[in-house]
């Protein structure tokens, strides 16, 4: 560690947390050994990386312990944070790692003192890393520590497979990841706040044996609503076509709706209703007066390319 970086530490009500020293090496070996069978499942065990993280400090990579304020048993180490993958410039952005100790899990004690690490992450030098976002990374099947980042206000922002090589039960394998993130503007933030996902719609014409609907909605990630299933299963008629709209309005996504034979009055008081602007809903194989078309060469085959560049072109009408 270099021997001019100064250190960064913060008090809570129950714990207290400072950056790691060549001192917390024997109580961090024992707080690991105790809670291996528990962090193992998830992340490698190694009692002796603190080690490694501490030759490693700089500005732009800091490891954090946690400490509790009424140590129990044989160590007071609740959990240990890395602030590591720090990038600068426009981006200002760092990725935080951790594991939680026994027999601290379960009491808040975690939470509390990762909140006070994300506060001097966000605070500016010399008391803190100067950051204005931080993104942390959990495997899905991980939902303690998906809690934890949700209970102080992280949001998540997607899914990304195949994301770091990590061993598990069944051996090693490239896991996929869920990745929360948040902002030095939304800091402090309420506890499990609800994400801000964009809605977007798009109105499609159905065409019998293309399920270009089904595929759009694959691409962009978004429900489909269709007039055809609804008509299957509730019957034709004013209700179902209530229905598909009332749909709509409820997902806060937005959706793909697709219709055989749209008609313009119904769609666009059914776009009002949900919450859109008709003039700015984009449009596949409609002719409907408002909104902008997506048009489709009918010389060409509908493959996967063009219906990828069909879902580019409907996001980019809400970015």
């Amino acid at each position: 560690m270099t021997s001019s970086l100064a250190p960064l530490a913060a008090t809570g009500r129950r714990v207290w947390v400072h950056t790691a020293q060549e001192g917390d090496l024997p109580a961090y070996q024992v707080a690991v050994q105790q809670s291996a069978a528990r962090i193992g499942r998830w992340n490698p065990v190694n009692p002796a990386d603190l080690h490694w993280h501490l030759e490693r400090q700089t500005e732009d990579h800091r490891t954090f312990l946690i400490h509790a304020m009424e140590a129990e048993g044989s160590h007071g180490i609740v959990g240990k944070v890395n602030v590591t993958n720090v990038v600068r410039g426009r981006f200002q952005n760092g990725v935080i790692g951790y594991d939680s100790y026994d027999p601290y899990v379960g009491r808040g004690l975690f939470a509390e003192g990762l909140r006070l690490i994300i506060d001097i992450a966000f605070a500016q030098a010399p008391r803190g890393m100067g950051l204005h976002r931080i993104e942390a990374n959990v495997r899905p099947g991980n939902s303690p520590s998906s809690g934890v980042l949700r209970s102080i206000g992280f949001r998540r922002e997607g899914y990304v497979q195949q994301m770091l090589w990590l061993p598990g039960p069944d051996g090693s394998h490239w896991r996929d990841h869920l990745p929360h993130a948040i902002t030095r503007e939304e800091w402090p933030a309420a506890p499990y706040a609800p994400h801000r996902w964009p809605r977007i719609a798009l109105l499609v014409k159905d065409s019998p044996g293309l399920h270009l609907g089904s595929r759009l909605a694959h691409e962009l990630g978004l429900p489909l609503f269709s007039s055809a299933l609804l008509d299957r299963d509730l019957g034709p008629g004013p209700a179902t076509d209530q229905a598909l709209w009332s749909l709509l309005a409820a997902s806060p996504v937005g959706g793909v709706v697709e219709e055989p034979n749209p008609q313009p009055d119904s769609v666009f008081a059914g776009l009002q209703r949900a919450g859109f602007d008709p003039t700015g809903v984009p449009q596949v194989g409609c002719a409907l007066g408002f909104g902008f078309p997506l048009e489709l060469d009918p010389r060409q085959p509908v493959d996967d390319r063009v219906v990828v560049r069909l879902a580019l072109r409907a996001r980019s009408a809400f970015a």
